[in-house]
């Protein structure tokens, strides 16, 4: 025996040509997404006619309609985190790329020769005292057509006795290179 669908339970005050009308004004996508999906299965479709409308997955078409039965109205409002302030300021994304162009991580008793998210993330936190993630550095690069790019090792183009110099400091390891 099947599970029941998950059904709307009332309107909360408004008539199906409200709810219409609602929609079909609405700028919200998430809206309107969320008000085809209610008004869909109070007139009976199945989830799998919701999805074919819709695009939804089904446990989306669910969530929206329990979301609908506990919330009413206020279930069409978007909180999926989209919408939230920076905690950067246009002035810090200036210095960051300003940084990232033309200052080494040395400058700022960092090791290291080349930025990497994480050591730009530790100049934002020790300049700014603002703690912000990896990705949101990597989004802001990416935001200012700034691409982050791993050096790899080009042995035939280099030189022959920059190899032996190194060759012969090195020391290996089971685990690691040890530098003498």
């Amino acid at each position: 025996m099947a599970r029941p669908k998950i059904q709307v339970d009332k309107l909360h005050g408004y008539t199906i040509e409200e709810l219409i009308e609602l929609k079909n004004t609405t700028d919200s996508k998430f809206a309107m997404t969320v008000l085809t999906t209610v008004i869909m299965r109070y007139k009976g479709f199945s989830n799998a006619q919701i999805n074919e409308v819709t695009g939804l997955s089904i446990p989306t078409v669910i969530t929206h309609v329990k979301r609908w039965n506990s919330l009413g109205i206020k279930a069409i409002r978007d909180r999926r985190g989209g919408n939230r302030e920076s905690k950067l300021s246009p002035d810090i994304v200036d210095d960051l790329i300003y940084v990232t162009l033309n200052k080494k991580p040395a400058d700022f008793d960092f090791i290291g020769h080349t930025w990497t998210c994480a050591l730009l993330a530790l100049y934002i936190n020790q300049t700014y005292g603002i703690k912000v993630s990896i990705t949101t550095i990597w989004s802001i690069l990416k935001k200012n057509n700034l691409s982050y790019k791993r050096a790899e090792p080009k042995p035939t183009k280099a030189d022959e006795a920059e190899q032996e110099a190194f060759k012969k400091n090195v020391r290996d390891n089971r685990y690691f290179r040890a530098f003498i």
